[in-house]
């Protein structure tokens, strides 16, 4: 069984209602991993652990912020983690990823996710980025791909993904190499 640690960095993947109305960034990434432990294990075949970076917009991450989360997700992998995810804002997911995939020379996969609806709306795509993003990390297929974006189903390369149509919760056009079962191939 694979270990992956997840990290969360805010964003709407991590918003919950605010007692004065609209949403914050206050779900932690214990809080998401927590919502479905037992489907998140058995679908993904991996033993996830997670732990809170941040809570804040995508928009508010610094280079300091990516660079001190680099040095986290290598901490984890010479703690012997298979494979990270990262969940964040998707307001500078690609760029996040981009810079990741640079600071990053291990063959261990690191996957960075988000949503496009927050997880108090009808139709959120929190639970299945979550997942896809998961079994990406947890599989042997990713290995020595670089930083990763698993998206609506979709894998993107880092150096390659953007983010175009906002509204939409399928926001980044066109996968890395396509998917079977979730899976990069």
């Amino acid at each position: 069984m694979s270990r992956v640690v997840v990290f969360g960095l805010g964003g709407a993947i991590a918003m919950t209602s605010s007692p004065s109305g609209g949403v914050v960034p206050a779900l932690s990434a214990e809080d998401l991993v927590a919502a479905f432990p037992g489907w998140l294990r058995r679908a993904s075949r991996s033993r996830s652990r997670s732990r809170t970076f941040g809570a804040c917009p995508g928009a508010s991450l610094s280079f300091e912020d990516v660079y001190a989360l680099a040095e986290a997700v290598r901490q984890r992998f010479t703690d012997g983690a298979d494979g990270v995810v990262i969940t964040q804002g998707t307001d500078t997911i690609e760029e996040t990823a981009f810079l990741l995939g640079l600071l990053h020379a291990c063959s261990e996969p690191v996957v960075v996710t988000g949503a496009m609806r927050n997880p108090t709306l009808a139709g959120a795509d929190d639970p299945a980025n979550l997942l896809a993003a998961v079994q990406t990390a947890a599989g042997a297929t990713a290995r020595d791909l670089g930083a990763l974006v698993v998206f609506a189903d979709e894998i993107h390369a880092a150096a390659r993904v953007r983010k175009t149509t906002p509204p939409a919760a399928r926001a980044t056009p066109g996968p890395l190499r396509g998917e079977e079962d979730h899976r990069a191939r």
